[in-house]
This record gives structure tokens, C-alpha cells and sequence, in this order.
């Protein structure tokens, strides 16, 4: 299996299986026909890259430093619940969407009252 189809295989087993114990993983690999650190390294990879990634972290590395409006992060941390039930990964979610336009919450609770 290459790499791209590989990543889909294992995204989609963490969309069938929330929070699979460390047993689950070891049979995922068993069934992928490979090495079970080799299976935790891909996992790491697709995790490291979605929280390295976005707007906020280039913002973060490049040294600028941006407003974040407290009640608007706290706004977008309960709306991107809608996607994860996971704190920070609502928060890193919602940081993205802030970064790109600071009143982006409260422009989009007004567009969904029209």
C-alpha cells in the first residue's frame, strides 16, 4: 500500500473507532500486514502535520504576533466542538479561523441568524 492510500486507511479507522486502545492499534497493523511501531510512526505523522500546519502556526513561526480576541476564541472553541471533542484541537481549529479574520465567529452566528 503507498503512503497516501495508507494515511486514508488509517484516518478512516480513527473515524470508525474513537479512541482505540493500544491492542487495537497492534491488531490494525497485523491486519495492514506491517510493523506496529511502523503503524504508530504513519499515526504521529498525520497528527504532528495537522496540528503543525495552519495559519496560526505560520503566523507563530514566522514571528509575527496577532491579536487573539479572548470571547471570539472562546465562541469558536465551542463552534468547532461540532468537529472534535477534543479541547485544544477545537482551539487550534478555531485559531486557524481567527488568524484568517479576527471576527470570523461573530460574523458567522450572524450569518447563520439570516
Amino acid at each position: 500500500m503507498d503512503k497516501p492510500e495508507l494515511q486514508k486507511t488509517i484516518i478512516k479507522f480513527f473515524t470508525l473507532k474513537k479512541n482505540p486502545l493500544d491492542s487495537d492499534i497492534h491488531k490494525f497493523a497485523e491486519w495492514l500486514k506491517m510493523d506496529a511501531d511502523e503503524l504508530e510512526n504513519e499515526i504521529y505523522e498525520i497528527l504532528s502535520s495537522f496540528l503543525y500546519h495552519g495559519l496560526f502556526n505560520e503566523m507563530i513561526r514566522s514571528g509575527k504576533k496577532g491579536k487573539i480576541n479572548k470571547e471570539e476564541l472562546e465562541m469558536g472553541i465551542k463552534v468547532e466542538h461540532e468537529h472534535t471533542d477534543n479541547d485544544e484541537i477545537a482551539k487550534r481549529i478555531a485559531l486557524d479561523h481567527l488568524t484568517e479574520d479576527n471576527k470570523y465567529y461573530t460574523k458567522l452566528k450572524k450569518m447563520e441568524e439570516e
